[in-house]
């Protein structure tokens, strides 16, 4: 799968798409990547004279990787979902990612709980080399309920 394809099951696009393709899809995990540029955004700013990516926006990666393996398990009715963050348990960052550096994303479905929260096992890696491991907890919720919900803002 494609970037292009990717764009069009989620809802991201550039520049807050952090997968560039899927190489593996299966019942209950996934394989993508991420291939860094020393112009990305987020390096001009973090640790300035020794750019990194932000761990966060790895934990985003791995979210948005988990959040495609999910709409394929919920089939033709995902167009209908929102697939948002509820609980991040863990997040463990090993070694720092650089510019330039492509990063292969795991996800693994772990369950899901009344059809409503699924449990994820990410990891990041570049050349073998583990940078990052999350546990985080999704919500599966009907899309036009949340919008519908949230759209007066005040709430």
């Amino acid at each position: 799968m494609n970037k292009e394809e990717i764009k069009k099951i989620i809802p991201y696009d550039d520049p807050f798409l952090f997968v560039d393709g899927v190489e593996e899809i299966g019942e209950d995990f996934i394989i993508g990547h991420k291939q860094t540029n020393p112009e990305d955004y987020f390096f001009k700013g973090h640790f300035v004279d020794f750019p990194i990516m932000p761990g966060v926006l790895v934990v985003e990666a791995i979210a948005q990787l988990s959040s495609i393996l999910l709409r394929q398990k919920i089939g033709r009715e995902h167009q209908k979902k929102h697939i948002l963050a509820y609980q991040v348990k863990n997040a463990s960052f090993y070694k720092p990612i650089f510019p330039g550096d492509k990063i292969i994303l795991k996800a693994k479905l772990l369950n899901i709980i009344d059809e409503k929260i699924a449990r994820i096992l990410g990891s990041a890696f570049v050349n073998n080399d583990l940078k990052c491991e999350a546990r985080f907890l999704c919500t599966i919720i009907n899309k036009k309920e949340f919008e519908e919900k949230y759209k007066n803002k005040d709430v």
